[in-house]
């Protein structure tokens, strides 16, 4: 008679690292919710499930988790701390969250306050100007932009500082500041980091369709698995801008089997296939789930409401 196997507490923790190590964000998720389910989570752990929530599209569950790790690093390592306030304000800010997100800048503002310079004063700066632009504040949007340029310039992180002009380049592109957003995507690339699918994502924008499609595809082939839900999402985007809804399919499989979840392309693809009553369910799901654009959300779920009919249901 077979006997089944009871998973530890042990068994559990040794999966979901080995998981978190090779990017099975879904595996290594679930074993790490199952041990903190039991049992506080060590800080590395607890970290690393809060990266699997993220790259799964669990927003809301990425931030619960990451502020636990905020509050257990301001007791240990203030700079540390200091670099996940910054994390969890972008995560704010790119929800729209204005003021929350500015919360977390300020928090990270006072740790650094008289550090050396490093990685995580780089994206202060980074997103102290984000902010600024976003207010309208042209004169701190100069200064702050200018202290940054400077940073890079001096060699201080060149990573970070590429990968903080990457994401000025999507503010501004989702600004539709295509033009800023070239220009700071080209800076990113000029620092070493591939300015994808943002670039391409501007380049569908402006009606080149092929050349977008072209750059996404390079850049997949040439992606870290880590990075691929990121591209694989921006090359949904440009397939459904082209009308073709058999390769946006490929490429939400694509995305689907490295354990990501993204309801609201998903909403997008069945409503471009007229299947709107499916589309409507993954909508009103989509929307119920932080990380999501509300605006294109509500878009897809207006058309899919349109296609069926006068009653909408």
């Amino acid at each position: 008679m077979p006997i089944a196997r009871v998973e530890t507490q042990t068994d559990l923790l040794v999966m979901a690292r080995v998981a978190d190590r090779v990017g099975d964000f879904e595996t290594s998720y679930s074993a790490f919710s199952r041990v903190g389910s039991v049992g506080p989570l060590a800080l590395d752990d607890l970290d690393a499930m809060a990266s699997a929530a993220g790259a799964l599209g669990h927003g809301r569950e990425a931030t619960r988790v990451g502020e636990l790790v905020y509050v257990r690093l301001t007791r240990t390592d203030p700079n540390a701390a200091a670099g996940k306030a910054l994390e969890l304000g972008a995560a704010w800010l790119s929800r729209g969250e204005w003021a929350v997100g500015q919360s977390w800048i300020r928090r990270a503002r006072d740790l650094l306050a008289g550090a050396p310079e490093s990685p995580a004063l780089v994206q202060l700066t980074y997103l102290e100007t984000v902010m600024s632009v976003l207010s309208g504040d042209a004169d701190l949007a100069a200064e702050r932009s200018a202290v940054l340029r400077e940073m890079s310039l001096a060699g201080t992180s060149t990573a970070v500082a590429g990968e903080v002009y990457y994401q000025l380049g999507e503010v501004r592109r989702r600004r539709g500041d295509l033009d800023g957003a070239f220009a700071a995507y080209a800076r990113a690339q000029e620092l070493g980091v591939v300015p994808q699918p943002g670039a391409a994502l501007v380049r569908c924008a402006l009606g080149d369709l092929a050349a977008a499609r072209a750059e996404v595809r390079a850049a997949i082939a040439a992606v870290d698995r880590a990075d691929l839900p990121r591209l694989l999402r921006g090359a949904i985007q440009i397939a459904l801008a082209g009308s073709d809804l058999d390769e946006a399919e490929r490429y939400l499989g694509e995305l689907e089997s490295v354990g990501a979840v993204d309801n609201l392309l998903r909403g997008a693809v069945l409503v471009r296939r007229g299947r709107y009553r499916e589309a409507v369910t993954v909508l009103q799901s989509a929307l119920r789930e932080s990380g999501y654009e509300a605006t294109d959300a509500y878009e897809w779920l207006a058309q899919a409401r349109r296609g069926l009919g006068p009653s909408g249901r």
